[in-house]
């Protein structure tokens, strides 16, 4: 599998990240306080074909309904052109002091995809996205890891944007609702995803480092029992070289994921 980080983009990538760009200078203008790239590009294990293009912006003002609905537009015209979008918008009034969960104005990602189309269509008349700011846990991640490694589209310097991330905070936002999820029960596609969520937050949990989902599945193969080795090697090849996932039993699966919680309660800040 071939990483590359931001310097070694293809062309296409490239042009469709300014024409993200361009969509947020076009409705924020001047009140476009920054706009960063985090996620496996930050961590130089971005994967054209299999990764997200993971975006943090941050506004000056507050976004009316209208404008986040016209900026959705926007984004699903730019989608997977070549690469699935994930972004989020915050207002920089809900920075300073910092609170968990951060509340989210904007919120674009494939899962909601076809409920914009159906709130621009009409087929839809109200949606959470659009009629409020909501907290959202996961913001306390985009920021830990937009600070320490994130890179600067747009405006300016994370140093400059972001507070620090109180421990506690970062680790309730990588591991919130871990204990409810599969992989024995879902479908091969989130299967893979589970499996390799549980071993990154592991990982961390360990480390104290955020390493990416490859890099942590890497890692965990030399840790784990010989049992489960297959099962997380597999798990990568999936993700990163479109191979499908062996039909593994749920007993297996669920012994599995049993192991990694056991391994994150372990290794839990306290």
């Amino acid at each position: 599998m071939e990483f590359c980080g931001y310097g070694t983009l293809s062309a296409p990538v490239r042009a469709q990240i300014e024409r993200v760009a361009d969509i947020w200078k076009v409705h924020l203008q001047a009140q476009l306080v920054g706009l960063y790239l985090h996620g496996s590009l930050a961590l130089g294990r971005f994967a054209e074909g299999v990764s997200d293009l993971d975006l943090l912006a941050v506004a000056g003002r507050r976004m009316p309904r209208a404008e986040r609905l016209a900026v959705a537009s926007d984004m699903l015209d730019a989608d997977r052109r070549p690469c699935p979008l994930e972004m989020s918008a915050l207002y920089i009034g809900d920075l300073e002091p910092w609170r968990h969960p951060t509340l989210c104005q904007f919120h674009y990602s494939d899962y909601w995809a076809e409920t914009y189309r159906q709130l621009l269509d009409g087929r839809m008349r109200g949606c959470f996205l659009l009629d409020e700011d909501f907290p959202d846990p996961d913001i306390a991640c985009h920021v830990r890891l937009t600070s320490e490694s994130g890179i600067c589209i747009l405006g300016r310097p994370a140093e400059e944007v972001f507070p620090p991330v109180p421990e506690m905070d970062f680790w309730d936002s990588i591991s919130r609702g871990i204990e409810e999820t599969g992989p024995c029960v879902s479908s091969p596609r989130q299967i893979v995803a589970d499996i390799l969520n549980l071993v990154r937050v592991w990982s961390y949990g360990s480390e104290k480092r955020i390493l990416s989902k490859y890099d942590a599945g890497c890692r965990a193969i030399s840790r784990l029992p010989k049992r489960f080795r297959p099962i997380v090697e597999a798990a990568l090849r999936a993700q990163y070289a479109g191979t499908t996932l062996p039909a593994y039993t749920p007993e297996m699966l669920e012994a599995l994921r049993r192991h990694l919680l056991g391994r994150i309660r372990d290794s839990a800040p306290v």
